[in-house]
């Protein structure tokens, strides 16, 4: 299927055309689909195809479509979930964000659809919502939008970097991260979603052109609306653009007047996308601003950054070294973009303390460091930065490439052995279980078969 798509020599990576890279990376998504799809045939023990967060998920998309509200009582007892705590308001918790849900609802709909000619046909498909349908279809959109996520990422690279070095970084980062598992073995959760909305903005935020127009402040804070709507944390990320106008301001590119006007748009843009989530925290909260999952959810004042980092238990760059090779790629960048690799750091280090000040910052039975995943879009200009400036040292650029390659595959492997719970999903493994027991899993599936 990828015969033609690459160079015919490895090395020869700059022969690469955008035609080919593009194609690749629709491949790779449709492989990601296939690959989910193959799961469908699978006994599920609990008898869905969503789990974890994304059972609130759904159960908010089921309930605004078929009950028209956010009392997911019937939902939950369908689900299996045990009696969740009431809110002020006398509706069951659900402290999830509203964003996926209303991303998921053109393909829900869809398989409503589908659901009622099957069952006009008398195959005896539920039209209720509920049921494996219905759970295929949302599972296949957050698919979807994390290969648009990858292939608008790609766009964006493309205005500093060459097709090899864009393509490779997408590759790896895809590849070597939790966003992998996120989009093949768990794509009810919003981690792929999230991959879409970050990229939308950075396809709209980047490069930072001499002016902008007050529609584009206008698109630029929908995005973030966007951004915050899947994962309300990640609307942080206001604090880019609303640094870029001070900037213009300071160096006198903009008038006060100017300044005030296009930072109201921004704002007002921002929270009009993202009231959906006022709506829903007012009903179920009795208040449109709140933190769901209680004050006690972060512990501000004693953040854990070396453990969400480096443990053995789910810790970002312990289970997907890859990222760490992507930081190093921060000081060339520096050399190209001064403005990008400061925007970057500033978004690691905003995620890295909010994560860690998160009470479980382990983020229980997760893949490596999920709640990254917003950073993996702008970790593709570091890493792309360093694979160009190693491409004059032939050694180098083949050692980097080999290193990529490897850190790729064990990240796979390391997938196969969490989905297979042939390690703890939950609890710190072994430097042994993290490395040598990756690679030897391949044998040890062998010897199951062959036994």
């Amino acid at each position: 299927m990828f015969a033609g798509l690459l160079p015919e020599s490895p090395f020869s990576l700059s022969e690469l055309s955008d035609h080919n890279a593009r194609a690749l990376i629709l491949y790779l998504g449709l492989l990601c689909l296939l690959l989910f799809s193959a799961t469908l045939f699978f006994p599920h023990s609990d008898g869905h195809l969503i789990g974890s967060d994304g059972r609130s998920y759904y159960s908010t998309l089921r309930s605004l479509v078929f009950d028209g509200d956010f009392d997911f009582t019937n939902e939950y007892e369908w689900i299996g979930f045990e009696p969740k705590p009431l809110t002020v308001t006398g509706l069951p918790e659900n402290p999830f964000a509203i964003g996926m849900p209303l991303l998921w609802l053109p393909f829900f709909l869809a398989a409503h659809l589908l659901s009622l000619i099957l069952n006009g046909l008398g195959l005896g498909a539920a039209t209720n919502g509920l049921g494996p349908v219905y759970e295929a279809a949302v599972c296949m959109a957050t698919i979807f939008y994390g290969g648009v996520a990858f292939l608008l990422t790609y766009r964006v690279l493309r205005h500093s970097f060459e097709p090899w070095p864009s393509l490779i970084a997408i590759l790896a980062m895809w590849g070597g991260t939790a966003a992998i598992y996120y989009m093949v073995a768990e794509p009810s959760m919003s981690h792929g979603v999230t991959l879409f909305s970050v990229s939308v903005f950075l396809f709209l935020w980047y490069p930072i052109p001499s002016e902008r127009s007050g529609r584009c402040w206008l698109a630029l804070g929908a995005s973030v609306g966007l951004v915050a709507l899947v994962r309300w944390q990640d609307g942080i990320l206001i604090l880019l653009p609303l640094a870029e106008l001070t900037w213009r301001l300071a160096r006198k590119q903009l008038a006060i007047r100017n300044f005030l006007a296009y930072a109201v748009i921004l704002i007002a843009a921002a929270l009009i996308v993202f009231s959906p989530q006022f709506v829903m925290w007012a009903r179920l909260y009795g208040t449109p601003l709140t933190i769901p999952q209680g004050q006690e959810f972060f512990n501000w004042l004693a953040p854990k950054p070396f453990q969400t980092l480096f443990s053995t238990r789910h810790g970002l760059i312990t289970w997907h070294p890859l990222i760490l090779i992507a930081l190093l790629g921060l000081v060339p960048l520096w050399r190209r973009d001064r403005a990008l690799t400061l925007a970057i750091i500033f978004v690691f280090l905003a995620q890295l303390y909010l994560n860690s000040a998160v009470g479980r910052w382990w983020a229980d039975d997760a893949f490596g460091g999920r709640r990254f995943t917003s950073l993996i879009p702008f970790l593709t200009f570091p890493l792309a930065a360093l694979l160009e400036r190693v491409r004059q040292e032939k050694a180098l650029s083949r050692a980097l490439l080999v290193v990529i390659a490897v850190l790729i595959v064990s990240n796979m492997l390391g997938m196969v052995q969490f989905v297979l719970q042939f390690v703890s999903r939950s609890e710190a493994l072994s430097v042994r279980e993290l490395t040598v027991d990756r690679f030897l899993l391949p044998l040890q599936l062998l010897s199951m078969i062959w036994n």
